[in-house]
């Protein structure tokens, strides 16, 4: 009998244990809730991108994401292309602009974090960067001309006018009396401008005494029209020919001596444009890369598209003309 009550009074005393337990773990999560009704509520407006600018763009380009709802706190706005956070450079309630990374693909979603809370996404065109060069590394070729095919000089060049030499990894020409040039022609290589589309020329030019070196830019079809940027002694030339070609100058935009400017100097020169008529030129020491001339031009009737190329005009006997380390981006 008193083994029966004794497990009485221990059924009765884990009754309670498990009552007590179980009060404890509904006051608990009584408390639980009473903690999280007490959490802040977050009442900040979703954010959203309205557009992006420009649509289509390029590694390295900047981008604004224009929209609303945006922080005004650049570390409390998280931007993703795709996955990949990139970092805010400017921002704004309703602007924030990033630097666009190098990413895989041909386009890429856009998101923006404000306030903990995650926008709309929006798909962003990636256009690539075409380059195009040559730094005549190769063998020397002794002096040819159009008549001689294919042309040793190299499969995307046309010689035009006058011969042209491979010397020591450079361009040569030393033709007296003869005003020549050859262009650069890939079915790839064209020099759209606007709309997204851009090109930068660069190449380093070297002319003797009283003769002219240049790079030719926006050549058309017709091997005659194009623009010409040349120097001989201290002046430098910006020309525009016309119909007829060489000589028929229908536009002198740049036509003046400068400072710093001297035979047998290797230049650097660099061409952009990326609005039609526009064009801003840059000639540089290539030896020291002090720039000596830097100035945009514009014409009321551009040639668009069309290839670059090299230009010399030997006014005396011998002379030396080089050209090396041509660079074209195109976009």
């Amino acid at each position: 009998m008193k083994h029966t009550k004794d497990m009485k009074h221990s059924m009765i005393a884990n009754c309670g244990i498990r009552w007590t337990i179980g009060i404890a773990i509904l006051v608990a999560m009584l408390h639980a809730c009473s903690e999280e009704e007490k959490l802040p509520v977050n009442t900040a407006p979703i954010p959203r991108i309205i557009e992006l600018q420009p649509t289509n763009a390029a590694a390295g380009d900047r981008l604004s994401i224009i929209g609303i709802n945006f922080s005004e706190n650049a570390n409390e706005n998280e931007v993703k292309f795709n996955q990949q956070v990139v970092d805010v450079v400017a921002v704004s309630d309703t602007l924030i602009q990033v630097i666009v990374p190098e990413l895989p693909g041909n386009v890429v979603g856009v998101s923006v974090r404000s306030h903990g809370k995650i926008s709309n996404k929006r798909n962003l065109s990636l256009v690539r960067v075409k380059t195009f060069t040559d730094e005549f590394d190769r063998t020397d070729v002794p002096p040819v001309g159009s008549e001689t095919t294919p042309n040793p000089i190299g499969n995307n060049w046309q010689i035009v006018n006058g011969t042209f030499e491979l010397k020591g990894g450079a361009l040569f020409s030393q033709a007296g009396g003869a005003e020549s040039y050859m262009l650069y022609r890939d079915p790839d290589l064209v020099m759209n401008v606007g709309d997204g589309n851009y090109f930068k020329l660069s190449a380093t030019m070297k002319s003797s005494p009283e003769s002219f070196g240049g790079i030719i830019f926006n050549a058309q079809s017709d091997n005659k029209r194009f623009y010409l940027l040349r120097t001989t002694n201290n002046m430098l030339q910006l020309l525009k020919t016309g119909n007829n070609g060489l000589g028929h100058w229908v536009n002198i935009m740049i036509n003046e001596t400068f400072d710093g400017f001297a035979a047998n100097t290797n230049y650097q020169a660099e061409v952009t444009s990326s609005q039609p008529g526009r064009i801003t030129v840059k000639v540089s020491d290539a030896a020291t890369g002090g720039i000596l001339v830097e100035r945009t031009v514009e014409d009321p009737e551009p040639y668009l598209g069309g290839s670059p190329g090299f230009y010399y005009f030997g006014l005396a006997n011998p002379v030396d003309i080089s050209f090396d380390n041509l660079s074209v981006e195109v976009l």
